[in-house]
């Protein structure tokens, strides 16, 4: 069942509230979990998330052959061990050949609430009403989402504008998932830009 979290200002699992007004704590939650789950200490690699299960209905289809784009530009990834046995061996095969750089995690609301608070973006792959209530928890804890642009409740990022809270693209089409997530990497090396997208998401 999915259920409605915490904000990242009032929750006690995750290794250090913040706010909006407090938003560099954020980076005490990445150093913590990377540390946790055992990534490469690097707080300037951008680490990203799958929270949501593993299914062709929540998506997947595109994970492999994206997965593969995603290890090119060398980002960090935390996954919620949910889903099929298809994905999850994807997953794992994954996982062979990136020690330090994924981090699969065991599925419990506890490790969910540490994935938002401490990774940077996370991905999700389809809109439908689950995947948007996890949409809105990765929110509330300045998770900046790779969704869908059918996800209606979402504004892409524009940078002259400094608006926005996500990286949209086209659903089902990898090469326009993957773009979003070059864009999302690109974004994260200007800490100025980023604190910006961050704030965009927290209501306080």
């Amino acid at each position: 069942m999915i259920t409605t979290l915490p904000t990242a200002s009032y929750d006690n699992k995750i290794y250090a509230k913040f706010s909006k007004n407090t938003i560099e704590k954020k980076k005490l939650n990445k150093e913590a979990f990377q540390k946790e789950f055992g990534l490469n200490h690097d707080i300037k690699t951008l680490l990203i998330s799958i929270s949501v299960e593993l299914t062709s209905k929540n998506g997947f289809d595109i994970l492999e052959e994206l997965l593969k784009g995603i290890s090119s530009i060398g980002v960090q990834i935390a996954i919620r061990g949910i889903g099929t046995e298809k994905f999850q061996k994807i997953i794992l095969d994954f996982a062979e050949n990136h020690h330090g750089k994924i981090a699969i995690l065991e599925d419990t609301e506890e490790n969910l609430r540490k994935i938002y608070a401490s990774c940077d973006s996370t991905m999700f792959f389809s809109s439908n009403e689950d995947v948007e209530t996890e949409i809105k928890n990765s929110l509330a804890y300045a998770c900046i989402p790779i969704a869908p642009k059918q996800v209606g409740f979402l504004e892409d990022y524009n940078p002259n504008q400094e608006s926005g809270n996500s990286f949209l693209f086209k659903e089902g089409d990898v090469w326009s998932a993957y773009a979003a997530i070059v864009r999302v990497n690109e974004n994260y090396r200007f800490p100025y830009d980023w604190k910006t997208i961050c704030k965009n998401t927290l209501e306080n």
